[in-house]
């Protein structure tokens, strides 16, 4: 429950204002949110639903991203991005050339 109140606070502390957070059936948001003094309102689907979903989307490519990289061995990140951007443009190049590199 205090992991919850800690998250909470970081996220408070990034808003304007005090918002209206959507809660499901865990007990340790509510606590957390009670002790805050933050409104909040109990929501099993719809919005909440959705950005769950979007969420749990998010996470799953990012882990899959994560999981086919090995980040040890290439210098950074930059590097590796730019290294796909310059294999896909070429690419792209040589496909609307025929097949043929140009010269």
């Amino acid at each position: 429950m205090i992991v919850a109140m800690k998250f909470t606070r970081i996220v408070l502390d990034r808003c304007l204002n005090k918002p209206l957070i959507i809660v499901d059936r865990g007990p340790w948001y509510r606590w957390a949110l009670d002790r805050l003094g933050v409104e909040y309102r109990y929501q099993r689907f719809g919005v909440r639903n959705a950005v769950e979903r979007f969420f749990g989307y998010l996470k799953q490519r990012t882990k899959k991203f994560y999981n086919n990289i090995n980040t040890w061995r290439i210098k950074s990140l930059e590097d590796y991005a730019s290294t796909i951007a310059i294999t896909r443009n070429l690419h792209i190049i040589i496909k609307n050339k025929g097949g043929v590199l140009p010269s």
